[in-house]
């Protein structure tokens, strides 16, 4: 399950509705030699005009406003609370009126100011620096007695939130979606379940904060789920291919199978209101293979389409596929089938490339294997280094883990059998800092018996996360990966966080596994401080706090990736 808003590239741009900045202090040269114009009296220099607010637009969902019919207006800034400061009057300070000169005698001739002869002070080095600190003192008296500019006051918000989750499902795919408002105050909602070749009014509705509802899609063919929300943080998740904070314009694949006897589909959505191109770039061990213009890929606004992946990449191979929008943007996913009567495996998609991922996801013993599937989008080659975090310490595995991966290459690194069974944390960095994208793999028998389960993780410090239904055999591992100890809390979203909650202390590098506190369906685990990792037991859907801008419950809210313009 994934998550919101307008999201993926989340850029560092000043958001908007910040107020109008201040102009130069200092005036062009142009402008200090033009002649002072003006009635006797008055300023020759005109009065500052007024900052204007700007109104910031909905973001760009592809969608009209919300569902009251008023547009929503972008997310101004972290902070929503109104500032007390005024704002700039638009006048210049009043000048006082000159004296009239004199009549019956000419003015007096201003006093000459005598300089002393460079005799003076040729002959004495304290002379002259006395001079220079003379010099330095009144310019900090003129300095300190000009008045300080007054910052422009900032301007008033609303509907503070606004989010845009898209979940693509697969044909004849009956996937729970579930909806979770972890804010305290009420989120307008307007839901669109669109399925290929047909158009769906999107229904309106309300959802509490701290309550959470859910959508069982039926569809014959593919189609996706998108979720609006308005003035809350809400959270959409589903199991599977999960859900998206909103279309972008490059996802990953990192778990795709081109072998004899396997299929690989990948299903891609178009939420919004113009077309989009995509093209699917195979990534090998040795390389990444271009695609002709020939195999570009069109998808209407609204709609969805199902690719097999043997017209794109070679046969025989396990590569991973890299979704680019050359035009539009898009949600994808995508399935492996190995057989008749199996069920597909499912691959939610990475939106973003990171210098580290971090996943608690992982179990030995039992015949399970764990696999960390590493693409390099670099022009260079990437090195990684692995830490494997278990109930009792924190190492580097054994095994040649951290050989070269070539350029545009991707490789599957398997993690060698441990000496303790349950489990398990891992980390896995560059060593140089260059970005690349992780997920890790657990598989369980051999042949026709064999099932795999993907953990996306997190490539971000985290604090939060969230836990929607109770997940299958109702366990959690909790993984602290800093090196310092945390106390993880176990609480109810439904009771706004708290409920049945329990205070968890984690040592160092360590991994603890917890019940799920009878009576919780939405479990939020927080944290005081950095490095926690959560992952249910047996996997299942899990929302990291740094896709919903944090975990919050009553409190200032805070804007996240789908918020952003």
């Amino acid at each position: 399950m994934s998550d919101p808003r307008d999201p993926q590239d989340h850029s560092a741009e000043p958001p908007p509705g910040s107020g109008a900045q201040p102009g130069p202090l200092v005036p062009s040269r142009a402008a200090r030699h033009q002649p002072k114009r003006g009635r006797r009296g008055r300023s020759a220099t005109p009065s500052p005009e007024p900052p204007v607010r700007p109104v910031p637009d909905h973001p760009t969902t592809g969608a009209s406003g919300p569902p009251s019919g008023r547009p929503t207006r972008r997310i101004p800034a972290p902070s929503f609370r109104r500032d007390p400061a005024g704002e700039a009057t638009g006048r210049g300070p009043k000048e006082p009126k000159r004296p009239k000169a004199p009549v019956d005698r000419p003015p007096a001739k201003a006093p000459q100011r005598r300089v002393p002869r460079l005799g003076a002070v040729r002959g004495s080095g304290l002379g002259l620096a006395g001079m220079l600190v003379a010099a330095v003192a009144v310019l900090v008296v003129a300095a300190n007695a000009v008045p300080a500019a007054k910052p422009p006051g900032t301007p008033a918000t609303r509907d503070p939130y606004s989010a845009r989750w898209v979940c693509p499902l697969l044909p004849g795919q009956t996937t729970p979606v579930t909806i979770a408002n972890v804010g305290g105050a009420t989120a307008a909602l307007r839901t669109t379940i669109r399925e290929a070749g047909k158009k769906s009014a999107p229904a309106s509705g309300k959802l509490a904060g701290g309550a959470t509802q859910q959508l069982v899609p039926k569809l014959k063919r593919e189609g996706y789920v998108q979720v609006e929300a308005f003035s809350a943080p809400v959270v959409v998740s589903a199991p599977g291919l999960g859900c998206a904070p909103g279309p972008g314009t490059r996802w990953w694949l990192p778990a795709s199978d081109t072998r004899l006897g396997t299929e690989t589909q990948v299903i891609i959505a178009n939420p919004d209101n113009q077309s989009a191109v995509v093209d699917l770039v195979p990534h090998l061990t040795s390389g990444s293979i271009r695609p002709d213009d020939e195999r570009e890929i069109f998808i209407n606004p609204g709609e969805t389409v199902v690719r097999d992946l043997g017209d794109d990449a070679p046969p025989g191979l396990k590569p991973s596929i890299e979704v680019v929008a050359r035009a539009g943007r898009v949600v994808v996913g995508g399935a492996v089938r190995g057989g008749t009567g199996k069920p597909p495996t499912l691959l939610p998609a990475q939106g973003a490339p990171r210098p580290a991922w971090s996943f608690a996801g992982g179990v030995s013993g039992g015949g399970r294997q764990a696999q960390v599937l590493v693409t390099n989008p670099n022009a260079t080659p990437l090195q990684v280094s692995i830490q494997v975090t278990t109930t009792k310490a924190s190492f580097k595995p054994a095994g040649e883990l951290d050989e070269p991966i070539a350029n545009g290459g991707t490789a599957e690194l398997a993690i060698p059998a441990l000496d303790v069974e349950g489990p398990f944390a891992v980390q896995v960095r560059s060593v140089d800092g260059a970005a690349f994208v992780a997920t890790l793999r657990v598989s369980q028998g051999d042949g026709t018996k064999a099932s795999s389960r993907i953990d996306l993780g997190t490539g971000q410090p985290e604090q939060g996360w969230l836990v929607p239904g109770t997940p299958k055999g109702g366990q959690l591992v909790l993984a602290n990966l800093s090196s310092t100890g945390l106390e993880a809390r176990l609480g109810d979203l439904d009771a706004g966080g708290t409920g049945a909650g329990q205070a968890v202390p984690v040592p160092p590098g360590r991994v603890a596994v917890r019940k799920v506190p009878a009576g919780i369906e939405n479990l939020l685990v927080e944290s005081g401080s950095f490095g926690l990792v959560v992952a249910p037991l047996n996997g299942g859907p899990i929302v990291p706090g740094s896709a919903i801008g944090g975990l919050v419950s009553g409190g200032p809210i805070v804007p996240g990736p789908a918020a952003a313009p």
